[in-house]
This record gives C-alpha cells, sequence and structure tokens, in this order.
C-alpha cells in the first residue's frame, strides 16, 4: 500500500476529504500510531526491527549515545580496536553500572578492563565502553538495535510502498498492519471530534491483539513434539 491510498481509506472511514483532515494533519497522526503500533509488534516479535548501524570510535571516548530512531532494545554491542585489516569485531556485554563501583578514570578503567573482554553499561541514553584504551577507529563499533520503522514524510506519495524498507538503514512497515493504522487513525480523528465509532472501530484492540498473535509466528518450518510419559510405577499421580 502507498502512502496516498492509506489517506484514502482514512477519509472513507472518517467521512473526510482533504480539506477537513489535512494531509498535514493526518502525516501527524499516522506517524504517532505507527510507533504505537510497532511497539506492540516489537514484544512480540523484536527481531522484526533489528537493525545493524555502525559508528566510529573515537580516541580516548567512552560514551557514545543512542542511535536516534531506538526503540527500546539494544541487540547487540560488537567493537573493533585496531585499524588493522587483521583487527576483528569483539562482542562486548553489558553489565550494571553498580556493579563496577571504582570512579570512571581512564587510568582506572584501562587497569580493570581489557579489549579482548570489553564491557558497556547504559547511562543517559548512551553505551559506556569499559575496555583497555580506545583509538579511533573508523565504523569500530557495530549496534544492532531495535529501530522504529521510518516515518512517513508525505500523504500524497504514489510510488513508494509502505511495507518497502526507504533504505537499507531503516524499516517499512508491515503490510499486515495497515488497515489497523487507518482504523486507529480514524479512531483518533473521531475521539478528537465526539463523532461515534464504527462497529468496527470498536472492536479495534481486539483485532490488533489477533493480527499480533498471528504475525508472532515466525517459522511454520518447526515442530513440537510432546512425549508420553514412561511406563514406570511413577506415573506422576498422587494419591
Amino acid at each position: 500500500m502507498k502512502a496516498l491510498e492509506l489517506a484514502t481509506i482514512i477519509r472513507n472511514k472518517t467521512k473526510t476529504n482533504s480539506t477537513t483532515f489535512t494531509d498535514a494533519d493526518m502525516l501527524i497522526d499516522v506517524n504517532l500510531f505507527k510507533d504505537e503500533i510497532a511497539s506492540k509488534i516489537q514484544r512480540i516479535r523484536p527481531e522484526n526491527w533489528n537493525m545493524p548501524a555502525y559508528n566510529n570510535l573515537i580516541a580516548d571516548q567512552r560514551e557514545y549515545s543512542f542511535p536516534s530512531d531506538i526503540m527500546n532494545n539494544i541487540v547487540k554491542v560488537s567493537l573493533k580496536f585496531g585499524t588493522a585489516s587483521t583487527d576483528k569485531f569483539v562482542r562486548t556485554f553489558p553489565i550494571k553500572r553498580n556493579d563496577y563501583l571504582d570512579t570512571l578514570e581512564e587510568t582506572k578503567i584501562v587497569s580493570d578492563f581489557t579489549n579482548d573482554e570489553p564491557n558497556y553499561f547504559i547511562r543517559r541514553k548512551a553505551i559506556y565502553i569499559l575496555s583497555g584504551t580506545i583509538i579511533s577507529v573508523t565504523n569500530g563499533m557495530l549496534l544492532v538495535y531495535n529501530a522504529f520503522p521510518a516515518d512517513l514524510t508525505s500523504m500524497t506519495e504514489n510510488t513508494l510502498e509502505i511495507e518497502a524498507d526507504p533504505t537499507t538503514t531503516s524499516h517499512g512497515f508491515p503490510r499486515e498492519f495497515h488497515e489497523l493504522l487507518a482504523r486507529r487513525v480514524s479512531i483518533e480523528y473521531k475521539d478528537r471530534n465526539d463523532i461515534v465509532l464504527s462497529r468496527k472501530e470498536l472492536q479495534y484492540e481486539t483485532d490488533l491483539q489477533n493480527q499480533l498473535d498471528d504475525f508472532s509466528i515466525v517459522n511454520l518450518d518447526q515442530q513440537i513434539t510432546g512425549n508420553l510419559p514412561s511406563s514406570t510405577n511413577d506415573d506422576g499421580y498422587d494419591l
């Protein structure tokens, strides 16, 4: 579905036109509730929003801000501490800040940690690296995180599919939730204007949960086999 098609569906549901429900106002609502639904998808299928991103390591800098589109989870942090072609990324593991009670002085950190087994903790929406000495390394940090789907930029766009990834570093919005997104925007519009909801809009939460349940099943090529208890004197039944 394209943004223009989504706008048409929303206006059909709300019985509006481009004057009574402008493209600018609709775009705000669409992006707002796109993120709301995406957050619900993240709970049942977080890998859907996994996004790898590279960041430069800067000499003697230990704190690095989160990407602006981060949803709520970091999946993995890997670091490369050298510039040689043979240098490899090293997986670094999180710890809690109160698990490291020493002061965050450079001399103390490099004496307690190495670049072979680095750690990090989270503070102020940033990653704080605990390792040996850090030098400048282009693309020396590989961060895998859950990213919000990209915002729509126009409700008149009639070329790009909403479900398609706009770039190699951003997500589209799943086709399975397009009608639900349109319905959610319609509910918000009617709520603001004291308009009675339709029967289908009243069952939005139920339909959304049903779609989330369906979407949570990623791989049908998995089998779960239940085995009966072996025939022994202990049959698990208590008198």
